[in-house]
């Protein structure tokens, strides 16, 4: 079938703009629409669409649809889901639609109502600039999930009324029935709704930004004019209410040549009707077949098809659109007589073309001429010649597919506005690289993996490395280009490489042209990647991160402290970065120098603040940035995870904190004491870990190449924390330390009644690394002794006494 060929995506890259739409800049929201329920009776039956039938049977469906209900009844939840089957039959979206159905008392005669959950506009893909549209459909057409977490419609239900919950259409005349109902609020969520509205006799949008939605963009008058021109009807304006309050106001596809084709008309009665005027039909004069959709219900009425008139409106908006299979030409420095083009060009509503043609211009379009494409092969193949003349300088084109029915679609969408750019002639452009750096490498790591993104207007000839090590420089090699865009390869150490050695490199792009053009990165000089090698294996490890920076080795993690919090934390750079590839993530690394030998039921826990981009928050949440902590048994050559990948989704407050705080695709929530949250790990429950392993630990923030905000933040790092507590270990209370926690001074005091022998008293960290030893205390002349502090960093260490042989009691002490 048809529908199968919406897998094909549209290719066209203009430029090299890193377009961040998943929390857009610019948004709206709409008042509810509603459908009222009228005490009048009409039995009568529109059955559901054909197309639902026949992919009924084979369980297809064109889209998805999730509901999250609120109070509802089981009989109506199963309604519901009909009435989104039938939907999910005949609109075409790879993003997932999230509707929030609400099922509560409401007064007067409302049978339910909806609306988008909101509005965006100038998002990636958009077909009218400064036109907002509702989310479903936005998300459509920009391929993203715009709203992550979020509902993308929300309806409600009038739980007084009584409502026929059958499928059959078999509606007594004493009840409404509810799957017309619920198609209906649908149909308002996926953009039969919008801004105008009408208020002590002036009409306006009713917006900050004072914009259209992009059905009131398609609202004519019966002069054929649009009643979304400002220059003919401004808002605020009586003018603009007049229109409103016209009932003569239709919907109006628009032609490649500007003529308007009428739709039907639409609900403007003389008296504005809030909820109900311009965003439901007129409802008169087509038909039952084409019903759902006017601004009342009556008993007996069942509509299972949203008719024909509704779908070319939704059509219009957008949800039937046409996807370009089209990669833009690239530049060159010959004049050539023509350029051969071949292109796929597929119709989602199933349409054939009646013409495909390339519109190119040397005048920024003050003229133009045409370059028509004739099918080839199979419906969606185009071919022709874009004939060049042998001209040099700048060409600007788009592609222009109509349909049968005498849609126009383009691309870009806002052509002439926007075009693809040709350029012919001596080429002076440099090349697009993009990397995200290696920062740190172990020592037991044999080599480095890196990975480039290379684009040029006349093509990459190739991405090289060159090395040094100690300032030597090594033998280059290039990068592999793996595909499109994306080139990769190994930096291999030709021996291994010591912590005191020093590991540069630098890439470098060579475009396709005459000159030779190139890029590097870094710009000037070389990239510096931090070797460092592990520590002698400890049992157990603790910090505050108060004299920690010399026990973790960090890429785009730093230890110290942020305003509002009291003593060092190990956090990421704040806002972190992005990644520098669309197809990579970026990795910020923190990773603890100290093996641990792990032992049974031992465990990992610390306290944590993660404001970091949260992907959606389903029963199978997807993560676009994330944060997981992982352990490494082979030195760190390779890592898994002992945690999920997780994001500010786990936690309501960090969450509402990311999102309330969202400004030009970067998150300004900061963190605060009181946002911490415990985690702690089992490491030998479903981790692949057993005791007696010996794992080297990191802390792993992986981001894409788009929304950002604080970070993550980490505190009170305690692995496998030795079990003494705070209560003493010297033995038969013979010693004793004291105060605890200490400052500057520790006394450790014994009965005057010691048998009279030297004892040494040793402080030593957590990881075995002796602080203090002092030697030859005489126990006879003293009963104490004095430990200096002072210069010591705040933590936890080891008090031992020992007899010069044997150690004979332990304490575990604090420094403040």
């Amino acid at each position: 079938m048809k529908w199968t060929l919406q897998l094909f995506l549209l290719i066209a890259i203009i430029g090299n703009a890193r377009a961040q739409e998943r929390f857009p800049a610019t948004v709206a929201q709409s008042e509810n629409l509603i459908n009222i329920a009228l005490d009048e009776v009409k039995n009568t039956f529109i059955a559901p669409p054909e197309k639902f039938n026949q992919l009924k049977s084979a369980r297809t469906s064109q889209s998805t649809i999730k509901v999250t209900y609120y109070n509802f009844p089981e009989e109506a939840k199963q309604a519901f889901q009909y009435a989104v089957s039938i939907w999910e039959s005949l609109i075409i979206s790879s993003v997932p639609i999230h509707i929030n159905a609400h099922w509560e008392y409401m007064n007067e005669n409302i049978l339910a109502q909806g609306r988008p959950a909101v509005f965006y506009n100038n998002f990636s893909g958009t077909p009218h600039p400064n036109t907002y549209y509702p989310v479903a459909l936005a998300e459509k057409l920009s391929n993203k999930d715009l709203n992550p977490g979020n509902p993308d419609i929300i309806c409600h239900f009038n739980n007084k009324y009584d409502w026929y919950f059958g499928t059959d259409g078999n509606t007594p005349s004493t009840q409404y029935d509810f799957v017309s109902s619920v198609l209906h609020e649908i149909t308002h969520g996926l953009g039969f709704s919008g801004f105008l509205k009408g208020t002590d006799g002036n009409g306006f949008f009713n917006n900050n930004n004072n914009l259209p939605s992009i059905y009131d963009h398609f609202i004519f008058n019966n002069q054929n004019q649009k009643i979304a021109d400002n220059t003919l009807f401004h808002s605020p304006s009586r003018e603009l209410h007049s229109q409103l309050t016209s009932d003569n106001l239709k919907f109006c596809q628009e032609g490649s040549t500007s003529q308007l084709s009428t739709v039907d008309w639409i609900y403007a009665p003389p008296v504005w009707s809030e909820g109900s005027s311009i965003y439901h039909l007129k409802g008169y004069s087509y038909g039952e077949e084409n019903s759902l959709m006017t601004p009342s219900a009556r008993k007996g009425e069942a509509i299972h098809n949203p008719g024909e008139i509704t779908m070319e409106i939704l059509s219009e908006l957008g949800w039937s659109s046409v996807k370009f299979n089209f990669e833009p030409f690239k530049d060159r420095e010959e004049a050539v007589a023509e350029i051969p083009v071949k292109m796929g060009v597929i119709s989602e509503s199933d349409e054939d073309f009646s013409s495909v043609k390339i519109v190119y211009s040397t005048d920024n379009f003050s003229s133009s001429q045409i370059a028509d494409l004739e099918q080839t092969g199979t419906a969606y193949n185009f071919e022709g010649k874009l004939p060049l003349e042998f001209t040099s300088g700048k060409i600007q084109y788009f592609i222009e597919a109509k349909t049968a029915k005498g849609r126009v679609f383009k691309n870009p969408a806002e052509a002439p506005a926007k075009s693809f750019t040709l350029r012919i002639g001596p080429d002076y452009y440099v090349p697009d690289l993009f990397h995200n750096p290696v920062k740190v490498v172990a020592t037991t790591v044999p080599e480095i993996e890196l990975s480039a993104e290379a684009n040029d207007n006349l093509g990459i000839k190739s991405v090289t490395v060159e090395y040094k090590i100690n300032g030597v420089l090594q033998e280059s090699f290039h990068l592999e280009n793996i595909e499109k865009n994306l080139y990769s390869g190994k930096l291999q150490f030709p021996e291994q490489v010591g912590a005191t050695d020093k590991l540069e490199y630098r890439l470098t792009a060579i475009d396709n042209s005459s000159r030779g053009n190139k890029r590097s990165f870094p710009a000037m000089g070389f990239q510096r990647v931090e070797v460092f090698a592990a520590y002698e294996p400890v049992n157990s490890y603790f910090t505050d991160f108060n004299g920690a920076e010399n026990d973790f080795s960090v890429s785009d993690f730093s230890i110290s402290n942020l305003n509002g919090f009291s003593g060092n934390l190990l956090h990421t750079k704040n806002p972190y970065p992005v990644s520098a590839l669309e197809q990579e993530k970026h990795n910020l690394v923190a990773q603890l120098k100290y093996p641990v030998i792990i032992q049974p039921d031992g465990k990992i826990s610390f306290d944590e603040i993660v404001l970091v981009e949260p992907g959606t928050r389903e029963a199978e949440p997807q993560n676009w940035d994330f944060v997981v902590v992982e352990a490494s048994q082979n030195g760190g050559k390779s890592w898994m995870p002992i945690t999920e990948q997780y994001d500010s989704g786990i936690n309501d407050a960090w969450y509402s904190a990311f999102k309330n705080s969202f400004s030009n695709n970067t998150s300004e929530a900061t963190p605060h004491e009181s946002m911490f949250i415990n985690r702690t790990i089992n490491l030998t429950q479903n981790t692949g870990l057993e005791a007696g392993d010996t794992v080297l630990f990191r802390f792993r923030l992986a981001s894409d190449n788009l929304v950002n905000g604080f970070g993550w933040a980490i505190d009170n790092l305690k692995i496998q924390e030795l079990k003494t507590g705070t209560e003493e270990l010297f033995a038969e209370g013979r010693f004793q330390v004291y105060p605890n926690p200490a400052k500057n001074h520790l006394f450790v005091e014994w009965p005057e009644s010691t048998e009279n022998e030297p004892i040494e008293i040793i402080l030593s960290d957590l990881y075995g690394k002796t602080i203090r030893h002092e030697t030859g205390i005489e126990t006879f002349y003293s009963a104490k002794a004095e430990i200096d502090l002072s210069g010591i960093s705040s933590g936890m260490y080891l008090v031992s006494v020992s007899n010069g042989k044997n150690i004979v009691a332990t304490s575990k002490i604090v420094k403040n």
